[in-house]
C-alpha cells in the first residue's frame, strides 16, 4: 500500500501552493504500565511528494523514554536528536529546547511522487510513536521537508511546520526519575529502621 511509504509527517505547509499541506494529528495516548505511548498519524496532499532523506521531526518529546520511539513503516528510520536537522525549520516564535528530545522520523526509500502530480487522493501514513513518562497532552511543534511535484516549481524542497500534540514539558519535573525514587526509598527505609529498633529497646529503669 502506497500509504505505507512515507516517511514524513506535520501540519499546514508553508509552500506556493495554498492547498499542499502535511497533516499530523495525535491519534491517542495509552498508559503502558507507569508510561504512556503516544501514537501519530497523518496524511499528505495530492501536490507534494517526499524526497529520499527527508525527515518529519516531532519537536520537544518531553518525558521521552530511552529507546521507545518507533515505526512500522517500510522504508522509515525512527531515532531521537536534541537538535534540529538540517533544512528544517521551525514555526515562528517556536524554538527547539536541547535538553529535551526530538522524535526524528527518516524517509530512506526511493522518491515518492516528487513529479508528474498531482497525485489524488491523499496519502495516509500511522505507527509514529514514543513513549513517554507524562500522559497529558499540550500543544507543539512538528517540523518536515516535502518536494512540490507540479507547476513551475515542480522539484523544489519545501519547508513545512506546524502544530501537534506533545507531552507536557511543564509537568516533566513532577515525575522523579528513577535515581530519585531511589534515593527517596532508601530514606524511607532507613527512617523506619531507626523507629523500629527505638521501640524495640528495653526501657532503662532506675533501682
Amino acid at each position: 500500500m502506497k500509504s505505507l511509504l512515507l516517511g514524513a509527517a506535520a501540519a499546514l505547509a508553508l509552500s506556493t501552493s495554498a492547498h499542499a499541506a502535511i497533516l499530523l494529528s495525535l491519534d491517542s495516548v495509552t498508559p503502558v504500565g507507569s508510561e504512556f505511548r503516544y501514537d501519530y498519524s497523518g496524511s499528505i496532499t495530492p501536490e507534494l511528494g517526499v524526497a529520499t532523506g527527508d525527515q518529519l521531526v516531532i519537536v520537544d518529546f518531553a518525558g521521552y523514554v530511552d529507546g521507545s520511539v518507533s515505526t512500522t513503516l517500510p522504508n522509515v528510520t525512527a531515532s531521537i536528536s536534541n537538535t534540529l536537522p538540517a533544512g528544517l525549520i521551525l514555526s515562528s516564535g517556536v524554538t527547539d529546547d536541547a535538553a529535551i528530545p526530538d522524535l526524528v522520523f527518516t524517509y530512506t526509500g526511493a522518491d515518492l511522487r516528487t513529479s508528474g502530480g498531482p497525485f489524488p487522493p491523499d496519502l495516509t501514513f500511522t505507527t509514529l510513536s514514543a513513549l513517554s513518562t507524562i500522559g497529558t497532552s499540550v500543544n507543539g511543534s512538528f517540523s518536515t521537508r516535502a518536494v512540490q511535484n507540479n507547476g513551475a516549481n515542480q522539484g523544489d524542497a519545501i519547508a513545512i511546520a506546524g502544530n501537534v500534540q506533545v507531552p507536557d514539558a511543564s509537568l516533566a519535573s513532577a515525575v522523579p526519575e528513577p535515581s530519585t525514587w531511589a534515593m527517596l526509598l532508601t530514606g524511607f527505609l532507613g527512617l523506619g529502621l531507626l523507629l523500629r529498633r527505638r521501640k524495640s529497646s528495653p526501657a532503662l529503669t532506675l533501682a
